[in-house]
């Protein structure tokens, strides 16, 4: 085998080529007079093999028009306990960006600089859970498309969103046909809570109340600080919400929450659903191994995730940047053994 450091000047002097025919084989660029005997091409490409060359991200940046690299920025961290339809929007995106061949690197999200243009060029850009569009500015500043995924968007990008507000509905029409006519809301109501689901969810609540007539239970809970723990929460919540308001149905803004409640109420002597029916958003696998396990309403996320790859496609293909695309994508209920009709009192 043969040996050598791996560089581009190495594979270039064992080939007896320049480094710009090397580079230009390596990147299979043939346009304008650039030509290459097959037999030179084929020498270039086993000693690359031997050699594990691997070319310069940032070197390739300078000197390819198309990057074929797609950044996605806004993942807030991996955190088993926080794994969620956000998540599983991503691992979509970049399968199928993956397949029509990019390569993908994620930003974490940065408090400093949250959706500032990547350091690295890129040919277009996925963001997730943007909660305000005066952060956005610099990338509708510059001319790379970019998509979000649950969350807000600029003036110049395209965004794929669930339709909360459909979800929420499903979810409290379902009570309401069991017979539940007292309804509490397990929010995730707090000062720097502004992500635009949290209101979506809410104001569907409320109008749900309004429509179909059940009732609203003054639960008078405080609003907890920003960066709190919620696990102080859920007691007072359970306490409030089913033993002195009497409600006989909660719906929870995710299934952390709904996971959580089902914990407090076991500890609290209560019984799901023979004294409370519970229903949630984001329909992970987790809830369906719980007992009872919990009815869900599904996010679309991995559809929303490969919507998302398709319209950044588009959009990349294109040489000046196209009109934004806006989708709202279906939500719906998956019923399980947390909800059964309401129980007599």
């Amino acid at each position: 085998m043969v040996r050598g450091t791996g560089t581009l000047s190495e594979v270039a002097r064992q080939c007896a080529v320049s480094q710009s025919t090397v580079s230009r084989v390596l990147n299979n660029r043939r346009q304008g007079r650039f030509s290459v005997s097959d037999d030179v091409r084929q020498r270039i490409l086993r000693v690359a093999q031997e050699l594990k060359y691997r070319p310069s991200m940032a070197a390739r940046n300078l000197t390819m028009s198309k990057t074929k690299l797609v950044a996605v920025m806004g993942v807030a961290g991996i955190w088993s306990d926080r794994v969620g339809p956000v998540e599983e929007a991503v691992g979509a995106t970049a399968e199928a960006l993956d397949g029509a061949g990019y390569d993908i690197y994620v930003s974490f999200l940065s408090k400093r600089h949250p959706f500032d243009l990547p350091a690295l060029r890129v040919d277009g850009i996925i963001i997730v859970g943007a909660k305000d569009t005066q952060i956005l500015r610099t990338l509708d500043a510059s001319n790379v498309p970019y998509v979000s995924i649950n969350g807000l968007t600029g003036e110049r990008g395209s965004a794929v969103n669930p339709d909360d507000a459909r979800g929420a509905r499903l979810a409290l029409k379902h009570f309401y046909d069991l017979g539940h006519r007292r309804i509490a809301y397990l929010d995730h109501w707090s000062i720097d809570a502004v992500h635009p689901s949290v209101m979506e969810r809410r104001r569907a609540y409320l109008e749900s109340a309004t429509e179909l007539g059940f009732e609203v239970p003054d639960l008078n809970l405080p609003m907890l600080p920003a960066d709190a723990a919620w696990d102080s929460y859920y007691e007072p919540f359970v306490r409030r919400a089913i033993i002195e308001k009497k409600a006989t149905a909660v719906l929870a803004y995710s299934h952390q929450g709904a996971l959580s409640v089902l914990r407090t109420a076991h500890d609290m002597g209560l019984s799901i659903p023979g004294d409370f029916s519970l229903a949630c958003f984001n329909n992970e696998p987790v809830i369906r191994l719980c007992v009872p396990s919990i009815t869900a309403v599904d996010v679309p996320a991995e559809r929303m995730g490969r919507v998302a790859a398709e319209i950044l496609l588009r959009q990349m293909s294109l040489e000046q940047p196209g009109e934004p695309v806006r989708l709202k994508m279906d939500e719906s209920l998956v019923v399980r053994e947390s909800s059964a009709p309401a129980p007599q009192r």
